[in-house]
């Protein structure tokens, strides 16, 4: 009996089996197998777009194509270089000698020979080639190397003005002026040596002498008056002071030389056209503090009297023309014009 149940039972699923092989693929059974399907069988395409999506539109490579494009960098520079190869040509172009000079002058300051240097520049400022500018720019720059080389109390090698003197028993600022011929005044040497009481001046002590002279050319048009030092075409530019001339274009013109005896600490003076007298020491004495007489030595101005130069009691009238003709200057341009120019050897040039 047993073994007839088990016969029967085999029989019964051997009839059965193709039933349940259609129901595995009815379509009613699709949405449960069709998970396990789709994931046996690897589908690429939707993962490939979902990352192509996410894709910048520009791909990665591409930002330094417009780095590499030269086309527009390139035009930039040519622009600019076009420029800086091809300045406008000045109006008044500088001569080739002045050029050169100058060009020899920077090169001799940057291998600090300022003794050439000086003179290289006041020959280009001799010559009166350069134009206004470039004549300003020379003074500047001889005004600072003066201003150690002649207003300093060092002395600059090589330099033919200047030399260092050493103080004996019995000196006195005037007496070495005098003694040692020198061609300015002792209260210049008082200035550059930075002597606080000339009467304590010690044995021993070296001190700076400049052996001059000075001139004075007096630029009417400009309202300037330039300082030179020494003669000829050895003479170095000093510095300039600015200056107030004569109402009416009355300052008279041509070469003066400082008078003997002309030269005149807090002087009395008399107007000439009201005959108000003014005492030493009054304030309000018009020529201020300080008069250094002029004699004329050309032809046509040996006949002027009462020309001079002097201080001022209107320093608004410096760089203008308000004098009765003289030649004024601030309070302290006139002290040190004073003691720079001596009598017999200073010349005064004034020129249009």
């Amino acid at each position: 009996m047993l073994f007839l149940v088990i016969v029967a039972a085999g029989v019964g699923t051997w009839w059965l089996w193709p039933e349940l092989g259609e129901m595995a693929l009815s379509p009613a059974n699709e949405p449960t197998l069709e998970p396990v399907a789709l994931a046996a069988a690897p589908q690429p395409a939707p993962v490939v777009e979902f990352e192509l999506n996410r894709l910048p539109i520009t791909p990665p490579s591409l930002p330094v194509e417009p780095v590499v494009t030269p086309a527009p960098v390139i035009q930039e520079i040519e622009v600019v270089e076009a420029v800086k190869i091809a300045p406008p040509a000045p109006a008044l172009p500088l001569p080739p000698p002045s050029t050169g000079l100058l060009d020899k002058a920077a090169a001799l300051i940057r291998s600090g020979d300022v003794v050439a240097a000086r003179a290289t520049l006041s020959a280009a400022l001799r010559s009166r080639t350069l134009s206004p500018a470039e004549a300003g720019d020379v003074r500047g720059t001889l005004t600072v190397l003066s201003n150690g080389m002649i207003f300093g109390s060092e002395v600059t090698p090589g330099d033919p003005f200047t030399r260092l003197y050493e103080i004996k028993p019995g000196d006195a600022l005037s007496r070495i002026a005098n003694r040692e011929a020198l061609k300015t005044n002792w209260r210049f040497l008082q200035r550059i040596n930075g002597i606080a009481d000339p009467s304590r001046i010690r044995v021993g002590q070296r001190i700076k002498v400049v052996q001059g002279p000075f001139h004075a050319e007096v630029d009417k048009r400009a309202h300037r008056v330039d300082l030179w030092l020494g003669e000829g075409d050895d003479s170095v530019f000093i510095r300039s002071l600015p200056v107030g001339l004569g109402e009416f274009g009355s300052t008279p013109e041509g070469a003066f030389r400082v008078r003997r005896g002309g030269k005149m600490v807090n002087p009395s003076w008399t107007n000439p056209r009201t005959g108000e007298r003014f005492a030493a020491a009054d304030p309000n004495n018009p020529i201020g503090e300080f008069w250094i007489g002029l004699d004329g030595i050309d032809p046509h101005n040996l006949q002027e009297q009462g020309f001079g130069v002097h201080g001022t009691i209107e320093p608004d009238s410096i760089g203008q023309d308000r004098s009765m003709g003289c030649v004024r200057l601030a309070d302290d341009d006139i002290a040190l014009l004073y003691e720079m120019l001596t009598e017999g050897n200073s010349v005064v040039l004034v020129r249009e």
